[in-house]
């Protein structure tokens, strides 16, 4: 299964809105997200988009999520 992480980097100060990691699961959910992050501040050059092939065997997905979804 393909999910997309989206990660904003470059806020000037350390309290910023949004921040973190976020996971859609769709090209059109990134696309928004994309849109939300340079919304409230953040430069379109620095929110950076992912795509990620998440197994959907047991075994497998149980090793995605403990290695902490990277």
């Amino acid at each position: 299964m393909k999910l997309y992480k989206i990660t904003a980097s470059g806020w000037p100060n350390s309290e910023a809105p949004d921040s973190g990691i976020h996971w859609v699961g769709t090209q059109a959910d990134a696309a928004s997200k994309r849109k939300q992050l340079v919304a409230v501040g953040y430069k379109r050059a620095e929110v950076y988009t992912d795509e990620v092939d998440v197994p959907t065997d047991k075994a497998g997905l149980l090793k995605f999520l403990n290695a902490g979804c990277k």
